[in-house]
């Protein structure tokens, strides 16, 4: 670990973005790294501000620190289809919470309905799904 460094991580996203207000504020939506907890918090306070004063809803952010700040969680699927199997992932972000990720992989990624391995046109009641495991860097929850 001696070339990582501890950051402060800030996760931004939402209609504070929208087309409108991001041409009169010009901040960009997500991931946002700082060396310190101070210059995180004065960059939300900033960007707060800054939609108090536009009346810009929602400016939506997360919070995380660590040495692993920038590491993406990530999940994974195995699937087989007649004999073919095939490998696919669904990236979830910088330091997501693992408890998130694993509802997400039981609730919400799907074959067939957001994942398609085999491509769109196939019967995925007949698809076998193999292996599925979460990597990352996981923030405490």
């Amino acid at each position: 670990m001696d070339n990582m460094e501890y950051l402060f991580m800030v996760h931004t996203w939402g209609g504070f973005y929208n087309e409108e207000h991001r041409k009169i504020h010009g901040a960009q939506p997500g991931n946002h790294y700082f060396s310190t907890a101070d210059d995180r918090d004065s960059y939300v306070l900033s960007l707060r501000a800054i939609e108090d004063r536009l009346n810009a809803r929602v400016l939506v952010v997360s919070l995380s620190e660590g040495y692993n700040c920038r590491t993406h969680t990530t999940l994974h699927r195995v699937s087989e289809l007649r004999g073919k199997r095939v490998y696919s992932t669904d990236d979830m972000g910088a330091n997501y919470p693992y408890g998130a990720a694993s509802y997400h992989m039981e609730n919400k990624w799907y074959l067939g309905f957001n994942d398609y391995p085999f491509g769109e046109d196939i019967n995925y009641t007949k698809v076998k799904v193999i292996q599925e495991w979460i990597t990352g860097a996981f923030v405490p929850e």
